[in-house]
């Protein structure tokens, strides 16, 4: 009885956390399309969100328990949704990266104080006007200042306490929860990994069972199996081409029984070179073979393909030294 409540909080904590990332990609994309955008209620929610979840040891003894009471494969039917949510926080950001890095905090701040300003104004024009105003004996005048003047007074203490309470919220929460998404990421497949909780058609080599001009059936990601998302037309089959002879050449590992394919070392120490598999993509994306514009779907595509977690290797600035790099290495390939 007490295993079955433990599974019960686990699935609520699921989705819960489920419904918030959701919230979250709803904010950043309206973010995006209006950086001025944004109220209280919205930054409290980031504010809660981010320090309730800034230390993934939740999330990560819950998935634990989750697996333990149950399967990586069960695992795998909840997780895969709060994945795509996850990798989609994260394409969203990189796309956008350079909005995202430099939003104005203080202007939110400014505009939720708004209140505090208009009735600041208001009280210093009723103010000047008491100053002027043919009252019967200047004791009223003096009266009716020193009340607006010590409404003003209490106005500034109110304004100060409030500005003071909503500086936490008014941060950009929004890089340090695209960090907090990218180790979630790791996390999860550390523990249920893509080939598990993707469809079959991923597990497998996702080119071995597609014909010419077929695109594979959609994965619950909607990226990771469908090579026609990333590669320009035909390329795809050239590529195929290239990856027999990453095989030959022993850059890549298929396990013959159900014909995984893992990006393996060329080094002694045993570690993944993943230097050598993002030259490799740059030589192909020096010809032309990727949709532009496609960077977060070919990593994701290539991360799953491969079993291996490429991340920040494939950022753009680090990708241009390894252009002329890849002629070399790969000098025999038929790019």
């Amino acid at each position: 009885m007490e295993q079955l409540q433990n599974i019960q909080s686990v699935i609520e904590y699921f989705s819960d956390i489920y419904s918030s990332w959701q919230e979250i990609n709803r904010l950043l994309k309206n973010k995006i399309q209006n950086p001025n955008s944004g109220d209280l209620s919205s930054q409290e929610f980031l504010f809660k969100f981010y320090n309730k979840n800034k230390e993934p040891n939740v999330l990560q003894t819950n998935l634990l328990n989750l697996i333990l009471a149950s399967s990586a494969e069960k695992a795998g039917v909840i997780t895969t949704p709060l994945l795509a949510l996850l990798r989609k926080n994260i394409f969203l950001f990189e796309r956008n990266k350079e909005i995202l890095e430099n939003l104005n905090s203080y202007k939110m701040i400014e505009q939720s104080l708004l209140y505090y300003y208009d009735k600041r104004v208001s009280l210093e024009k009723d103010l000047e006007l008491i100053k002027t105003y043919p009252y019967p004996t200047e004791v009223e005048r003096q009266i009716l200042i020193d009340e607006t003047r010590k409404e003003l007074s209490e106005l500034s203490g109110e304004e100060e306490k409030e500005r003071n309470r909503i500086v936490p919220f008014c941060q950009n929460f929004f890089p340090d929860i695209y960090q907090l998404s990218r180790e979630l990421v790791v996390f999860i497949n550390a523990f249920v990994p893509e080939k598990v909780i993707t469809s079959e058609s991923v597990s497998q080599s996702v080119g071995q069972n597609i014909s010419p001009g077929n695109s594979a059936k959609s994965d619950p990601l909607g990226i990771l199996d469908d090579p026609n998302r990333i590669f320009r037309t035909r390329m795809f089959e050239k590529f195929l081409v290239l990856e027999r002879k990453l095989i030959t050449d022993k850059y890549l590992k298929e396990e013959s029984q159900n014909k995984e394919l893992h990006w393996i070392s060329t080094h002694e120490n045993g570690k993944p070179d993943i230097k050598r598999l993002v030259t490799f993509l740059a030589g192909m994306l020096d010809n032309n073979h990727f949709l532009p514009n496609k960077d977060p779907k070919i990593k994701a595509f290539f991360e799953s393909r491969y079993h291996i977690v490429i991340g920040q290797n494939f950022e753009r600035k680090r990708r241009v030294p390894l252009l002329n790099e890849y002629k070399i290495v790969f000098h025999n390939y038929p790019f």
